[in-house]
């Protein structure tokens, strides 16, 4: 491991279960974990993956570093042990899927040393990540979910009518020795189209799903489940993301729909799931109607806004383990309105180019585009990084933000995609 932020030995904390190794990465979510937990009085220890991790730059971090091993390497392992034990912590707590699914493999090992993960049960974990499994299971418990299917089946003889079009593509299982669709989301409005996608996975079509596209806006729902119940959730539309035709949400306003965190709650408690996760719906806000698209056993993209809006996911998850007698809801503000900065310019860019969007919607004219984004340097939208407390995160970010403009993708926790992906986001 190579130490990016030495360690303030001012700010060691005597008892280690205060002591959490957090795998967050460079960017605002990863932060706020740690804004979350240091803030309540947890000393957090942060895994970067660059000099410039916002986690890295916060004073809310008593230490930083780099792995020189990634989670599917198999020097991660004995890595990761190896780091825990110099630091002496008792608790590691990731956000990105795939650390979530590597730690989970070694958990007996982190028993032994008597370190708690903060990620589900493999059962739980490999249940809400297989997209075809969740669906199924809401049919099961009248859920509303999109008709779909594996793109295999739909290519199959005698198949290719078994949904309407447009058609919405994804992914079904992130983690797997398989392949992976190079979109987040891809759409098909006609069978011409559909062929072409199907041309460039075609080799691992049994890991892509396709369901019939609805309408509206990504309503998601960050929520803690502890000992079989819901403890805690946040919930909060997306008003824009980058990509446009699906992706990260760049800007986000909280909200409160009861149907979607009942249905969330059943949901999760059918696979006996335990900790942090972010599930996802479409929700059209002139009807009222909804349907689920995805359960991520992880903290969601928009962990800023609900933060800020009064849920502390991440310091009320490590105290559901540690200190469960102290927990306690705080009031989620509603209309809370926060932006990631470099995303939303990316944003205003993708409306300027005319990037592609979901099937039925349309471009803002440009001089609505630029008002929206001006709009909302106002006091009414926060910026994901900015904290008076702690500024240096927001300067490191701006500065590669400026890096970043002009970029047509993100990835699932923001970061800019390599341009072999964003070419395939423009076919």
């Amino acid at each position: 491991m190579v130490p990016v932020k030495p360690i303030k030995r001012k700010f060691a904390h005597h008892d280690r279960n205060r002591r959490v190794l957090a795998i967050v990465g460079d960017t605002q979510v990863g932060l706020w974990v740690v804004r979350s937990l240091a803030r309540n009085g947890v000393e957090v220890h942060a895994i970067v993956n660059s000099p410039q991790g916002q986690s890295a730059h916060s004073r809310y971090a008593t230490s930083a570093w780099m792995l020189t091993s990634g989670p599917s390497q198999p020097g991660f392992a004995e890595e990761i042990l190896q780091l825990a034990e110099q630091l002496d912590i008792g608790s590691i707590m990731p956000v990105s899927e795939g650390y979530h699914n590597a730690l989970i493999a070694i958990r007996d090992r982190l028993d032994a040393a008597a370190i708690h993960l903060f990620s589900p049960s493999r059962e739980a974990f490999d249940k809400a990540t297989d997209k075809d499994y969740m669906h199924r299971l809401c049919l099961e418990l009248e859920i509303p979910v999109a008709h779909g299917m594996r793109l295999d089946e739909l290519m199959a003889d005698g198949k290719g009518d078994a949904l309407t079009f447009p058609l919405v593509l994804r992914t079904n299982k992130q983690n797997t020795a398989g392949g992976k669709a190079p979109w987040k989301a891809a759409y098909a409005e006609t069978p011409d189209k559909l062929q072409k996608l199907y041309e460039q996975v075609k080799g691992y079509a049994d890991n892509v799903i396709v369901q019939e596209y609805h309408p509206g806006a990504e309503d998601h729902l960050q929520i803690l489940m502890h000992n079989g119940e819901a403890f805690g959730w946040g919930d909060y539309i997306g008003e824009h993301h980058m990509p446009l035709a699906g992706g990260v949400t760049v800007q986000r306003i909280s909200c409160n729909h009861e149907p979607l965190i009942r249905d969330t709650i059943k949901l999760l408690k059918a696979i006996d799931y335990n900790g942090i996760a972010g599930v996802q719906y479409h929700y059209d806000t002139e009807t009222d109607k909804y349907i689920f698209l995805e359960v991520n056993p992880r903290y969601s993209g928009g962990l800023p806004t609900v933060v800020k809006a009064g849920f502390e996911a991440p310091f009320l998850a490590w105290q559901s383990h540690f200190e469960p007698e102290k927990m306690s809801r705080g009031n989620y503000r509603l209309d809370y309105r926060t932006r990631i900065l470099g995303g939303d310019a990316n944003w205003l860019l993708g409306q300027l180019r005319k990037d592609e969007l979901p099937p039925g919607q349309n471009h803002l004219s440009p001089w609505a585009a630029i008002a929206s984004f001006i709009w909302n340097f106002g006091p009414w939208t926060k910026d994901d990084s900015f904290l008076w407390s702690d500024p240096q995160p927001f300067l490191v970010d701006f500065k590669q933000m400026l890096k970043k403009l002009g970029a047509r993708g993100h990835d699932i926790i923001g970061n800019p995609v390599d341009e072999t992906t964003s070419s395939e986001l423009k076919k």
